[in-house]
């Protein structure tokens, strides 16, 4: 068996690299490293790290390398999971503005916030808040720059929104909400950023964080992408090509929970894929069918997400959302589809489980067809 990656070291902690590792100098990049290459080589897997894939051809069943070396497969799993998306603006390419995704990001971005006092950090997502939360607890002063009109606009209900920016702005974070950043300036050293309406934020470091973008470069003439969504595959995370899988933040997947295709784009999640498309690839056939299940610290601040919010319709409230307490769920029609739990409690895993029996009622269960990905 041979594993591929273009990064130094396979398998990071990349939840570690948004917390503990960006707030604590003390903690070395090793630490990050899930796995090490030593335990590869004990289950006669052949790692070969800093290693790009060019070309993926399903029909030959081979892969070609940057070198120019072509690697045949009977079976194959396709990992490659999601880059950070750069703002395409003047400047983003200027020193000092980062972006996170692996531990060398990380490390850049911890050796330049010893040296920092201030950081404008760009987008109001999940990633956006985490990276401003452990900037602040640095001790730098912190300007969080946000499209929307609350954080995690895009996914999560105005009330879930606002209560988590109070709590940003409880310890010290600047929020700059319905801001459009429109280019990057050097400024005397620093960096400043401008925004829409012309005001521009100063500071000698600028951190983003507004989307991604999937590996699957190497795929566009197989006809196995779904447009602007990444590896089309079944439910059980198999593609239309014999001997291939996806798994992770690149899989389009047929989520028989919620009876649509989709996206989920979070280590965990990438886990449970992964091993599951593993064990389909030794001849099982089973059917990926998991609640999709999140959680993050902001600060004292616990928030869990569960579900998938991107299809909720329309948001009620259980528990009133307010400064660190309270749960929102998420309905499609009368369905409910998915929750956000602020504070400690509130009965998540009971909430995880209704949304899942609701599926089992709702989706019936599949029989799966004989395998496409026997060589």
């Amino acid at each position: 068996m041979i594993l591929l990656t273009d990064e130094p070291v396979p398998f990071t902690n990349r939840i570690l690299l948004s917390k503990e590792f960006l707030t604590s100098d003390d903690l070395p990049p090793e630490r990050a490293v899930v796995l090490p290459p030593d335990s590869f080589h004990a289950q006669s897997i052949e790692l070969r790290t800093r290693e790009r894939i060019e070309l993926l051809d399903p029909e030959a069943r081979s892969v070609e390398l940057a070198s120019g070396e072509k690697i045949a497969y009977g079976k194959c799993l396709i990992a490659t999971g999601s880059r950070p998306l750069e703002l395409p603006v003047p400047g983003f390419d200027l020193p000092g503005v980062h972006t996170l995704r692996t531990i060398g990001d990380a490390v850049a971005l911890r050796e330049h916030a010893r040296r920092a006092d201030r950081a404008v950090v760009i987008g109001g997502g999940l990633i956006g808040a985490e990276i401003a939360s452990a900037l602040s607890l640095r001790g730098l002063h912190v300007t969080l720059v946000a499209r929307e009109e609350w954080l995690w606009g895009h996914i999560a209900p105005e009330s879930v929104g606002r209560a988590v920016g109070e709590a940003l702005r409880a310890r010290g974070v600047e929020l700059r909400l319905g801001g459009i950043v429109v280019a990057i300036h050097a400024a005397g050293g620093q960096l400043a950023v401008e925004c829409g309406d012309g005001e521009l934020l100063r500071a000698p470091l600028v951190a983003a964080g507004v989307g991604v973008r999937y590996n699957v470069e190497f795929l566009a003439d197989t006809g196995l992408l779904e447009l602007g969504r990444g590896v089309r595959v079944d439910q059980w995370l198999e593609t239309e090509s014999p001997g291939l899988w996806a798994a992770g933040d690149v899989a389009a997947f047929d989520d028989p929970v919620f009876g649509s295709r989709h996206h989920v784009e979070h280590w965990l999640h990438a886990q449970h894929q992964g091993r599951m498309a593993g064990e389909n690839m030794t001849g099982e056939r089973k059917v990926y069918r998991r609640v999709s299940r999140y959680d993050t610290r902001l600060f004292d601040l616990a928030v869990s997400v569960v579900g998938a919010p991107e299809l909720a319709e329309r948001w009620t409230e259980q528990e009133t959302i307010a400064v660190g307490t309270g749960t929102a769920l998420g309905w499609s029609r009368e369905r409910l589809v998915a929750a956000y739990r602020l504070g400690a409690g509130g009965a998540i895993e009971a909430i995880a489980q209704r949304i899942g029996d609701e599926a089992e009622a709702v989706v019936p269960e599949l029989t799966p067809p004989r395998s496409r990905g026997s060589p």
